[in-house]
């Protein structure tokens, strides 16, 4: 007496369906990476300026010698742009006041 064996068929249970929040995390890891090339590949279509502007001052030291206390004094300069570009000041200009030499 022989037995028979039964053969089973194997069925693999159904695939395991993926968490929503795991597709949200990947469709914004997507758009900000195809957001960061298009921003990195306009920057650097920018039009490129043509020379540079070069500053240039008639006088680098103005020596108003001994000066009383509280005495205004005046004192002029040229600034020229010797550059091919225009010239911008940012800002207000720094001056320093040096006393005593």
């Amino acid at each position: 007496m022989s037995k028979r064996k039964k053969h089973q068929k194997t069925v693999a249970p159904p695939a395991a369906q993926r968490p929503w929040w795991l597709w949200a995390v990947v469709a914004v890891g997507v758009i900000a990476v195809v957001g960061g090339l298009s921003l990195l590949l306009t920057a650097n279509n920018s039009v490129p300026e043509d020379g540079t502007p070069q500053i240039v001052v008639d006088q680098t030291v103005i020596d108003e010698g001994y000066q009383k206390l509280n005495n205004t004094v005046r004192t002029s300069f040229t600034l020229r742009n010797e550059g091919d570009a225009p010239l911008q000041i940012l800002g207000e200009p720094q001056v320093q006041l040096v006393e005593g030499c």
